[in-house]
């Protein structure tokens, strides 16, 4: 590829990045699966919600691995311990959640949705398919495949930049991402 095409892709892909942040920053995607499915949800508890797995023994569309605590959701969600233990204590008491004990260490609580957390994660993961299968229904099958596996590593390369430029150790999904190698 030559500079001026590399500069020219690189330039568009800085503008629709720019497009997407008000899209994301605006959260436009969590907003409508909430007021479609769970209007009494804050976005907030969206977030905190889908970092949690299903309780062992039933299926997790995710295939979430290992435990999650509160400490785990404040540093996923990047805001203070307090801060994440009153989104947990409000979906553990709207029944979304429940705290275990660890598997690992029984001296440590850990979180696992409820059936009512899984069916609100279901609902929603399912919302959020469906709009992104009627935005790329025209997009061939090869448009659609190569776009997930750019999109999937750049911002596998983004948010792995980021953690390590905060001093913070490299995210999961890298890890997940050497593993599928």
């Amino acid at each position: 590829m030559n500079e001026a095409r590399k500069q020219a892709g690189l330039d568009r892909i800085s503008a629709a990045m720019g497009r997407f942040r008000v899209l994301i920053g605006r959260r436009v995607i969590g907003r409508l699966a909430l007021a479609n499915v769970a209007p009494s949800l804050d976005i907030s508890d969206l977030e905190a919600l889908t970092l949690v797995p299903a309780q062992p023994g039933r299926d997790d569309p995710r295939h979430v691995e290992g435990e999650v605590s509160v400490g785990d959701i404040a540093r996923q969600l990047r805001v203070d311990p307090s801060r994440a233990s009153r989104l947990v204590a409000g979906l553990v008491e709207q029944g979304y959640l429940i705290r275990a004990v660890s598997q690992e260490d029984a001296r440590r609580a850990v979180l696992q949705r409820t059936e009512a957390g899984d069916r609100i994660f279901s609902e929603i993961r399912r919302v959020k398919l469906d709009m992104i299968a009627e935005i790329l229904a025209e997009w061939p099958e090869e448009r659609v495949t190569a776009f997930a596996e750019g999109f999937e590593a750049f911002t596998l390369a983004l948010e792995v930049r980021m953690t390590t430029a905060q001093g913070q150790p490299e995210p999961a999904a890298a890890d997940a991402k050497a593993a599928r190698g």
